[in-house]
């Protein structure tokens, strides 16, 4: 295998110094690569993102006009306006009026627009449809109290939340009463999102977004529109809170998560959210007291949880994430899997040089044989390590530690580098159908990958299915009663996902693992990375260093 890949590399460099020799050639390669790629993305796009996948042909949507129950409840659709400009606010409120789900009602809130068209236009809309009402405020007061100004109007059932510059797809409502109807009790249902341009014409970014996931939402506003919620729910938590401006959504959502766990993901793109020069999906900067309200909402959730935690800038920069400190006088018990004495003895110098405080013990697998669990482990929490690491980031015990201390959390995964420590091995693992086959989130990406979604995902804390086996923490409580001898964190994730449990992701404590060929000067290849760090581990820094 090292012989092909070492041909293969052999011919390249030939290939590209025959390319760069000749300013012509090179220009010629440039175009030549640039046609490739472009082709690729686009047959990616078209490939990845059918939109007739999620549009209604002409018979389903005659058929969802006529499928009407008499349980199907009101939603009221919450619509604050600001000086709109009118081709946005037509496009807008017309999506609404065509639903194929007829029994809803629009809400709108205008916070004093300067322009007086836009009341004009929405009471020229009022006029051709009764289900649409308006409330004029007499004074601007922002879009939090704008939209509890619609919500005092609603008389549906459920509400929904919606921009003044945004489409609505037509089976919008009609999905969204299909999910009600199959879960009664539901309390918020979200839907997935595409962008659109300025015109209207162009479909980008398409957002396929988790199930409900706690730990994505303290990272990011991932729900964000199109979303449903229960009316008395919306009221018994007061609705928007004003001074929240720019996160009022975020801010929402978090104290709904605090209240319920009846939430509903619907896997499918009904929304599309207008990107232009004001709004926040073109440019979170256009708008920077929007990092100010997401510290405040943050740190108000961790102050309601009656927890201890730091909300500071997230690995991307236009969010803000926790970092939970965990309970006083807690012990992280380090379990290394390994019987190789030379690789044990890596390990530990690994975790010694990583992090060299009192907050956890080192335990050798082989030494608990025939010992009672609760005298191997002192520790408050677990985490399992086998030989295939070669460093783990600073902090890892005291992060490991607050978030298996989170109540349902299962399993913790750290994110899992390949020896490079700038490509991803690892980012959470997905199940495939019948447990029968787990796939790598995000494996070969770049760890600096600044992606709208790629880098989403690898840089927020966030649930996942499972992740690998090379490392990872859980309470003492949950190892006690899940893990045994030889048994697989996976098969573990998998039943204990359907005890309630669920298992966080974090790119907070970053290792990087074996498995990669090394190559020296870009040129000679050494050997697999395990044995490469024989001869390359610095344990002053606890860190492989691979020769430039």
């Amino acid at each position: 295998m090292s012989k092909k890949r070492d041909a293969l590399k052999l011919s390249f460099n030939i290939v590209k110094k025959v390319v760069n020799s000749n300013k012509h050639t090179k220009k010629i390669a440039r175009k030549a690569k640039d046609q490739v790629i472009s082709y690729v993305h686009h047959a990616t796009q078209r490939e990845l993102y059918n939109l007739s996948s999620f549009y209604p042909t002409i018979e389903q949507y005659y058929f969802q006009q006529r499928d009407i129950k008499a349980s199907d409840p009101l939603i009221s659709i919450l619509l604050p306006t600001y000086n709109t400009p009118e081709i946005y606010l037509r496009e807008c409120i017309e999506s609404i009026i065509v639903q194929s789900y007829p029994n809803w009602e629009l809400c709108i809130s205008d916070d004093n627009s300067s322009d007086k068209s836009v009341v004009r236009i929405i009471n020229e809309y009022i006029k051709r449809d009764n289900r649409i009402k308006l409330v004029e405020r007499p004074k601007n007061g922002h879009i939090s109290k704008a939209t509890n100004s619609a919500l005092e109007i609603a008389q549906g059932e459920f509400v929904s939340l919606m921009d003044h510059d945004d489409i609505l797809w037509p089976n919008a409502l009609y999905e969204t009463i299909l999910a009600i109807r199959d879960n009664p009790k539901v309390d918020l249902i979200y839907t997935d999102e595409d962008k659109i341009d300025g015109t209207g014409k162009i479909h980008s970014y398409p957002f396929l977004k988790p199930d409900f996931s706690p730990e994505f939402l303290e990272s990011c506003n991932y729900i964000t529109h199109f979303s449903t919620i229960r009316r008395t729910l919306m009221n018994d938590i007061n609705g928007f809170r004003a001074g929240y401006e720019g996160a009022q959504d975020w801010d929402l959502f978090i104290r709904i998560g605090e209240k319920t766990d009846k939430i509903i993901h619907l896997p499918k793109i009904l929304y599309s959210w207008r990107i232009h020069e004001n709004s926040t999906a073109s440019d979170t900067d256009a708008k920077p007291y929007v990092y100010e309200a997401q510290r405040k909402l943050l740190e108000d959730h961790v102050e309601r949880q009656g927890k201890s935690g730091q909300v500071v800038t997230g690995i991307i920069k236009q969010h803000r994430t926790i970092k939970y400190v965990p309970r006083g006088g807690s012990l992280l018990t380090v379990i290394i899997t390994t019987d190789n004495p030379v690789k044990m003895n890596k390990i530990k110098d690994i975790i010694f040089a990583s992090n060299p405080g009192a907050d956890y013990e080192v335990v050798e697998r082989s030494s608990m044989q025939g010992t009672h669990l609760d005298d191997a482990i002192k520790g408050t929490s677990v985490m399992v390590i086998n030989d295939e690491i070669l460093s783990l980031s600073d902090d890892w015990a005291r992060l490991a530690l607050a978030d298996t201390q989170i109540n349902n959390v299962g399993i913790v995964y750290p994110v899992l580098l390949k020896d490079d420590l700038a490509t991803i091995r690892s980012a959470g693992a997905g199940i495939g159908y019948g447990a029968k086959s787990v796939v790598n989130m995000l494996e070969d990406m770049p760890l600096q990958d600044d992606h709208y979604t790629r880098g989403l995902y690898a840089k927020s804390r966030r649930n996942v299915s499972a992740g690998a086996d090379s490392v990872y923490a859980v309470s003492k409580a949950f190892y006690k009663k899940y893990f045994k001898e030889s048994v697989s964190s996976v098969d573990v994730a998998v039943g204990s996902l359907k005890d309630g449990y669920r298992h966080v992701y974090t790119p907070y404590i970053q290792v990087s693992t074996v498995d990669t060929p090394v190559y020296e000067n870009d040129n000679a290849y050494v050997g697999y990375a395990d044995t490469y760090l024989n001869e390359n581990f610095n344990k002053s820094n606890g860190r492989m260093e691979v020769k430039a």
